[in-house]
């Protein structure tokens, strides 16, 4: 509110500060007394030390004492007709206005803060309200999601224990059965050479007749290989109990 020099009011807008009254004429009069904006907390503020300042400029003010058992009206009268019907009044000095403005400006400060949080407090209580909707949608996808992550979770172990599992299969090779049976004909012949081998000249000779006549006789009984009539051991060899030493390898 800017400074005014002097300004009219009537006597009754001026009795009533002194009365303790309320009002927009009350309230226009505090508010150019102290030059500000007051609102209705710091009327309430602004009024003891207004009304030491109309005091101080007129002192048959302090016998202006009001009863609540009177009208109002009837006593404002009452003092109109001894003080008069206006008064020309300046505003409380900045000075005198100085430790009462500390209090109002944290007043103001205060309801500024608390405005302030309020409309944070209603923005928030809009979102959350705006979110409602989806608070049922909300829980079935959090409700899904741990779902899902139970599953990849054992999924992940899953993966470990397999993982561990090839690992016992490093550099083993699948054989087929095919395979095995021609590994076992290879160990054989190779056993049955070893033992020929090893035997003196004339018992390897004979033996070697008897594997041969052995292997012709195996042959149409098994598919570990045809004759060979060259008269050499043969590749295979088939099993039996026809050895001299009755060991089942046909010597």
């Amino acid at each position: 509110m800017s400074e005014e020099a002097r300004r009219v009011f009537k006597m009754e807008t001026i009795l009533g500060v002194i009365a303790g009254k309320s009002g927009a004429d009350v309230a226009d009069l505090l508010g150019y007394l102290s030059q500000r904006d007051l609102s209705p907390e710091e009327l309430g503020a602004v009024a003891p030390i207004a009304k030491g300042w109309l005091y101080s400029l007129e002192p048959r003010f302090m016998k202006c004492e009001y009863s609540e058992n009177v009208a109002f009206e009837e006593w404002a009268q009452k003092q109109a007709a001894e003080l008069g019907d206006n008064v020309s009044i300046e505003p409380i000095p900045a000075a005198e206005m100085s430790g009462i403005s500390v209090v109002l400006d944290k007043m103001a400060d205060s309801k500024a803060a608390i405005a302030a949080q309020a409309g944070e407090i209603a923005d928030l209580k809009a979102k959350v309200a705006a979110l409602a909707p989806f608070e049922g949608k909300t829980a079935t996808l959090e409700k899904q999601v741990a779902d899902l992550n139970g599953k990849l979770d054992k999924s992940k172990a899953d993966l470990t224990a397999a993982q561990k599992e090839l690992k016992t299969f490093d550099g083993k090779v699948a054989i087929s059965e095919k395979e095995i049976e021609s590994s076992v004909k290879d160990m054989v012949s190779k056993a049955v050479k070893e033992a020929l081998a090893n035997l003196p000249v004339g018992a390897a000779v004979a033996g070697a007749a008897a594997g041969a006549v052995a292997a012709e006789a195996a042959a149409p009984a098994d598919d570990f290989g045809s004759t060979d009539s060259s008269g050499a051991v043969p590749d295979t060899f088939g099993f039996g109990a026809s050895g001299s030493g009755d060991d089942g390898f046909g010597f």
